[in-house]
């Protein structure tokens, strides 16, 4: 069940894109960088922070970014008012209809809050006390708000945290392969539309997205579709839901650990939050390296669920290598939820989307009591330190630091991540 729903603007509310494309056509130019708009559009999405350096390099980034930034800024509202926005059939509508399911609703923009007031004025959507879109808002985020715009992922948290919710509680919707990347990164399902006009439904899948629809009247006509695509569970996934689970992996690890395992622990649950299954990582008992830990869960919980299930919640004491994470999307997984977080050869950062329809791309959310998890670890390694198997998992601790062929270097405080990271899992 959905608890909150983050909106996109431009292209997916208003039909403003080509408004940002005409600006920085002209931005470019002022500064004599003659940019055709055919280039700009792929990059449309992006706040300007990420378009200038993937157009024109870090270089130019570094010696006219900012001046670049300036000029569309000041150009923006006269193209606005010589091109016209509009919203698009059904916005307020959908808002409207959203809200009465009990669902809270922000806007989450790389546009800066000047030029989205002159987008909002300008549809007709905004007033000085208010406005018609902003009434209908529990929250809104712009790119004045955070550090860096989509695709990376602080818009979306950012909305997020206003909205008092978690990532798991959310879904977002936008008309960019950036909207779903940072919303991926953010651990937030991301719904597609088309009516930005500039990204099709496979560049919007590939980015991440669940499912896409024609434009905001498509989604008020078939918004119970739209709400259990973007969470088909029947519960809410709260951080109590999702702290039980994962005390139920941390057991499955402590099992392990008695077993001689590494301390890695997994639960697969259905949608009401029903455990299924537990596993924990049987590679040395075993001498199997593919017996992970999700993947001895995964086995456990088979003929329990129905093969077209959708609403599967998988728990995890260490965020999930590439071979786990592509289970989970093979088995139409909706949630993944980890607590400590891996070195750099994770599957959470690594995966593609998939583009069949059998398959799902899971939410992701970490740091779900990682602290537990990295008790049990350290004290696994107190007994162990010294082995070949603790290669992993003082990497994992940050207790060492690997050059890029995964070479020990020196010691260090905090920190992890290597690209020795899988080799060592399978020692560990």
């Amino acid at each position: 069940m959905l608890s909150g729903l983050i909106f996109d603007l431009d292209g997916t509310l208003v039909d403003s894109n080509e408004c940002h494309v005409q600006a920085w056509v002209r931005g470019f130019a002022r500064h004599g960088y003659q940019i055709p708009a055919d280039r700009i559009r792929p990059e449309i999405g992006k706040g300007g922070d990420n378009l200038v350096p993937a157009i024109l390099g870090d270089s130019a980034e570094a010696r006219d970014g900012e001046r670049l930034r300036e000029s569309v800024g000041e150009l923006f509202p006269d193209v606005v008012a010589e091109l016209g926005v509009r919203p698009f059939d059904g916005v307020l509508e959908l808002l409207d209809a959203v809200r009465a399911r009990g669902i809270r609703i922000a806007l989450a923009t790389s546009s800066s809050m000047e030029h989205l007031a002159v987008t909002l004025e300008r549809a007709g959507l905004g007033r000085p006390d208010g406005g018609a879109l902003r009434d209908r808002l529990d929250a809104l985020v712009n790119k004045d708000d955070v550090e860096a715009s989509k695709p990376e992922p602080d818009v979306v948290l950012a909305a997020v945290s206003k909205l008092g919710l978690t990532p798991a509680e959310c879904a977002m919707v936008g008309d960019t392969p950036f909207d779903a990347i940072a919303a991926r990164r953010a651990g937030v399902v991301t719904l597609g539309v088309l009516s930005g006009g500039i990204f099709d439904a496979a560049r919007l899948v590939a980015g991440g997205a669940r499912r896409v629809w024609r434009d905001p009247a498509h989604l008020l006509e078939d918004l119970d579709e739209v709400l259990h695509v973007a969470s088909p569970t029947r519960t809410r996934l709260e951080p109590a839901l999702l702290e039980r689970l994962m005390r139920e992996a941390l057991a499955a690890a402590e099992e392990g650990m008695a077993a001689g395992e590494a301390p890695i622990g997994c639960a697969i649950a259905d949608g009401e939050g029903r455990v299924l299954a537990r596993g924990y990582n049987e590679m040395n008992g075993t001498q199997n390296k593919t017996a992970h830990a999700e993947i001895v869960a995964f086995a456990r919980a088979a003929g329990q669920v129905p093969l077209d299930a959708r609403d599967l919640l998988l728990a995890s004491t260490l965020e999930p290598c590439v071979m786990c994470t592509g289970a989970a999307m093979e088995a139409a997984v909706d949630t993944i939820v980890y607590a400590l977080q891996a070195p750099a050869d994770s599957g959470s950062g690594r995966v593609r989307p998939p583009e069949s329809p059998e398959s799902q791309m899971p939410r992701i959310v970490g740091n779900v009591l990682a602290a537990e998890s990295r008790r049990l670890f350290e004290q696994w390694l107190e007994e162990r330190r010294g082995t070949p198997q603790a290669a992993y998992v003082e990497q994992l601790l940050g207790l060492v630091k690997c050059d890029d062929h995964g070479t020990r270097t020196q010691p260090r405080e905090g920190g992890a991540g290597a690209p020795a990271a899988a080799r060592a899992r399978e020692a560990a």
